[in-house]
């Protein structure tokens, strides 16, 4: 999928945040990003940009201040986006990059990211915003075939992109893929737990102690100070086997969570899958082997939490 980002130039930092944040979705050829960063010496401007604009398909607009000030940007290019949309040509994302009006525009019939329409700026951590915005990307990749487990490269059937053809390219995967993919969804599970952990503290009496973070392991412990002696530790770990192609293809691959505490102790287990055309999670039940799910990193990490709350006597609601 192609997707135009229409920004103000003074709102640069954000563009090149988004950029960096993008690295692996545009890796697996999930998606092409374009910006008038692209455009050649000599080019005409508003032709090339109109183009551009009409060949792409996800149209990503980075709201602040500054955009919704700009002429360009609000009353031609995102004019534009809105008319492809109403054809069902184009898919319209908001990035809410620093507080602005944006409700009282046009923009507020659509969903914003990251969540909630909480602006990037106001995040303590913005990494943590933008990969929020990362999964929700890949949720609209997903939705419109581009899924794990369906297809790598898919153009949509609607009205001025291409036509109705699909587009599926095989792959192979080499070990050292296979080790960097671990490696992206660990770090990514860790950065989710994280933020959710921080989130949760606003709770009275629920405390955390973070007791070790390394490369390939992390354990944590989570307290409830409401009930006596109600305490749960995770310990969150990666492992692959030795880098070479056939270890791969005979050994397990996998993210695992084991949970310790008073009520009970608990494990849950991702293994690494591909087929012909994408890497991606199972959620791996020892018992009912035909019922392993496909995950996404987020899966993974909601499924952690829910897990690790309940021994803590949290409900999710």
């Amino acid at each position: 999928m192609k997707a135009f980002i229409s920004y103000s130039h003074k709102d640069e930092n954000y563009l090149t945040r988004l950029k960096t944040h993008l690295a692996q979705i545009r890796r697996d050829g999930q998606l092409r990003e374009w910006t008038d960063k692209d455009i050649y010496a000599g080019s005409q401007l508003d032709a090339t940009i109109s183009r551009e604009l009409e060949s792409s398909q996800l149209f990503i607009a980075l709201l602040s201040p500054d955009y919704i000030a700009s002429g360009y940007c609000y009353e031609k290019e995102f004019k534009k986006a809105l008319e492809m949309q109403k054809q069902g040509a184009m898919i319209i994302v908001p990035v809410i990059c620093e507080p602005c009006d944006w409700l009282n525009t046009p923009f507020s019939e659509f969903k914003a990211l990251p969540k909630d329409g909480k602006p990037i700026s106001d995040w303590q951590n913005a990494n943590t915003a933008f990969l929020d915005i990362i999964f929700e990307l890949r949720n609209i990749l997903g939705s419109i075939g581009m899924a794990p487990d369906t297809a790598a490269i898919n153009f949509p059937a609607v009205t001025g992109i291409l036509n109705t053809k699909n587009y599926r390219v095989k792959k192979d995967f080499d070990s050292i893929q296979k080790m960097e993919f671990i490696d992206s969804a660990f770090t990514d599970v860790k950065e989710l737990l994280d933020r959710y952990l921080k989130e949760i503290v606003i709770l009275p009496d629920i405390k955390f102690r973070i007791v070790k973070d390394k490369e390939s392991e992390f354990e944590c412990i989570l307290v409830n100070r409401n009930k006596i002696n109600v305490e749960s530790q995770l310990r969150f770990v990666k492992s692959y086997p030795k880098a070479n192609h056939a270890a791969f293809a005979s050994g397990v691959a996998e993210l695992s969570a084991s949970f310790k505490s008073d009520r009970s102790d608990e494990q849950l287990s991702f293994q690494l899958a591909n087929n012909e055309y994408n890497l991606f999670w199972t959620r791996h039940d020892y018992f009912r082997r035909s019922e392993d799910k496909v995950c996404t990193v987020k899966d993974i990490a909601d499924s952690i939490w829910e897990v690790w709350l309940s021994k803590v006597g949290v409900d999710l609601q």
